[in-house]
């Protein structure tokens, strides 16, 4: 480029050797004024290849990457805090065994099968512990049809645990509480009234984050579904840069929307509720909070929130 770009930008540059190969990579912020915050050196001999990684706020971590007929078959890394260990196995060209070893922690084992269509299965083995990392999904699968099977399940689920939380009073509202990477990992928690006075008296968002709240229990989505496969599903949508955050996106919509309908139920007999009393999902940060009123909640209703100064 002619010129440097705006120092609010960020900004990747990278230098290669005589080869064509990146040699080094430096990585400027814009959120840091144009300060280079990330750098790495890279060495290439033979089939060993070296990288160099610096931060200033993080440990320098080293990676060397050792070839074998072209195929990648160990990866080393250290750090101050510690070092790692990945050996590659393959199978008509493809991996099909990766031992791992991290310092303090047990070595695990994973094994990939494939078959003429491509990865089948990823196991992880550690200890006695077995556990799928990956499946393909079944011929047919619909994340879509997936996804309405768990909020079904959820719209019993949910009044279950609700139900086993004992609260003082009036119950005023019920959060389902997420991280913003998976969102059906979520707990329940509820708040009555005097809770959310005091909570009020305190910062007036303070009624809306249920990191704050004291009667909070889990969900067992277990049973709810394929699960797992939907999970696994949104992470990969997550995974592509092309489609970033669409997974997160796809679980937040499917809390909402199972909010939506038990904000539509009567509770008399689960609870005693108050008049404005809502369900509403939010991350721990706040972040979605008013986009998700807006969805699970009727404007009417939402309406009279804003009047009562609740929002």
């Amino acid at each position: 480029m002619d010129a440097r770009p705006p120092v609010d930008r960020d900004v990747l540059r990278i230098g290669f050797d005589a080869e064509g190969r990146a040699a080094v990579i430096e990585e400027y912020s814009g959120f840091l004024h144009g300060r280079l915050y990330y750098e790495t050196f890279v060495s290439h001999d033979g089939d060993v290849v070296e990288a160099a990684h610096f931060d200033t706020h993080r440990p320098i971590y080293l990676h060397e990457y050792r070839f074998v007929d072209g195929l990648m078959r160990s990866a080393d890394t250290v750090a101050r805090g510690g070092s790692g260990r990945e050996s590659y196995a393959y199978t008509d060209g493809r991996v099909s065994r990766v031992e791992i070893e991290h310092d303090g922690r047990a070595p695990s084992v994973l094994t990939a099968e494939h078959d003429d269509r491509g990865l089948v299965r990823i196991v992880e083995v550690m200890g006695r512990r077995s556990e799928v990392r990956y499946e393909r999904p079944p011929a047919g699968f619909d994340l879509e049809a997936a996804c309405r099977a768990i909020e079904d399940a959820l719209l019993t689920l949910i009044p279950d645990a609700v139900a086993r939380l004992a609260v003082d009073g009036r119950a005023v509202c019920v959060a389902l509480s997420y991280d913003r990477s998976d969102a059906l990992s979520f707990q329940v928690h509820e708040v009555a009234e005097d809770e959310r006075a005091a909570l009020a008296a305190i910062d007036a968002r303070a009624p809306w984050s249920p990191a704050d709240f004291e009667a909070s229990t889990d969900v067992d989505l277990d049973d709810a579904g394929s699960v797992r496969l939907v999970r696994q599903e949104l992470a990969l949508l997550n995974a592509d840069d092309l489609d970033a955050a669409a997974g997160s996106e796809v679980g937040r919509r499917l809390l909402c929307a199972v909010a939506a309908r038990l904000n539509l139920l009567d509770w008399s007999d689960t609870l005693p509720v108050a008049d404005d009393f809502v369900v509403y999902p939010v991350d721990l940060e706040l972040v979605d909070l008013e986009r998700n009123l807006a969805d699970c909640l009727p404007p009417d209703r939402l309406a009279r929130l804003r009047e009562r100064g609740r929002l």
